[in-house]
This record gives C-alpha cells, sequence and structure tokens, in this order.
C-alpha cells in the first residue's frame, strides 16, 4: 500500500476549474525513508476547456503575481487532460496507490475528481473517497509549514508535493503536539 502525496496547480479553487499541472510522490508518512518515485505533468488548458472546465478570473490574477519560473513551468510540454489523467492513473496503479495525501483535503483531490468525471464521463479517480488525507491538518498540529522543506520553485506541483510529503513525515516522525 502507497501513500501518494499530490499537487495540483490549477486556474479556479473549485471542482470544476481548469487544471494546469499534476505533481505527486510516494512518501512513507511518519518514516525516514526518502521519497520514491514521482510524477509531473503539464495540462493544455483547452483541452480541459473542451471538457468543460472553466477558469475562476480572480486566480488568473492571482497567478499573474506569481513568479516567473512557476508561470514559466506550466507551459512546459502542456498534454491533454485526458491524456495526463489516464498516464497518472497508470502511475498510480504502477506504484500501488491506495491513500492519496492533498494540503487541503477539499481541494486537490475533489477537483482531480472532477477532472476525470468531466474527461471520462463520470469515470472516477483511482482513489476511494475514504482513503483522501489531509496533510495541512497533520501539519497544524505538528506546527509545521512545508516552505521549510522546498526544494524548488513555490507553486510548482511536484516540488510542492515533495515539500508536503517531507512535512508530513517530519511531523508525524516527531510526534503531534494536539
Amino acid at each position: 500500500m502507497a501513500h501518494i502525496m499530490l499537487d495540483i496547480e490549477t486556474l479556479g479553487t473549485k471542482p470544476g476549474c481548469i487544471i494546469r499541472s499534476i505533481g505527486a510522490c510516494v512518501f512513507a508518512p511518519g518514516g525516514s525513508i526518502p521519497l520514491g518515485n514521482t510524477f509531473y505533468a503539464n495540462v493544455d488548458r483547452a483541452s480541459c476547456e473542451a471538457f468543460g472546465l472553466v477558469a475562476d478570473p480572480e486566480t488568473e490574477k492571482w497567478w499573474e503575481q506569481q513568479s516567473e519560473a512557476a508561470k514559466a513551468a506550466l507551459t512546459i510540454d502542456p498534454r491533454p487532460l485526458d491524456d495526463v489523467l489516464l498516464d497518472f492513473e497508470d502511475w498510480w496503479r504502477k506504484n500501488r496507490g491506495v491513500e492519496v495525501w492533498c494540503h487541503g483535503a477539499t481541494f486537490d483531490a475533489p477537483i482531480v475528481e472532477a477532472a476525470y468525471a468531466a474527461a471520462f464521463g463520470g469515470s472516477k479517480a483511482p482513489w476511494d473517497f475514504w482513503n483522501v488525507r489531509c496533510c495541512r491538518t497533520v501539519l497544524a498540529l505538528g506546527n509545521r509549514r512545508p516552505d521549510k522543506y522546498l526544494d524548488g520553485d513555490k507553486h510548482n506541483a511536484l516540488s510542492d508535493a515533495k515539500a508536503q510529503a517531507m512535512a508530513v513525515a517530519a511531523t508525524l516522525r516527531h510526534g503531534i503536539k494536539a
């Protein structure tokens, strides 16, 4: 059974918004084992729009204020949404993914679930709803922030996923002070 940290970059904050990139890594909560296999792909905006996903103007304004490196990273080899989702699902299965962790259980997982439904006529994401985990809760209880573990650009889905995974592992390794 694998724990997968998922992070996405989007043009919205609700299910049904455009996804710009998906990043994920295998990790061991509470373990000192290095991070495992990773996944990263940029998504073509037009393909999201073709499946009925939409952009939020406020999120687009927010992106204008982000670093040039973060914005430029999203333009490298963008691929159609359905291809990215199929590749992610294949990666998930090869890595024996079971639990998906997100920095907020109401953001990444539900948005990706909505993208699967839009792209594949109601098909669901590769995880079961009861296996969604919230790293934001764990980090708040341990008084940690993932920024301390960031090795790369902020708002890069893979860099953020790795930082979140390392922060959760460190928090659980050192105990929660609830």
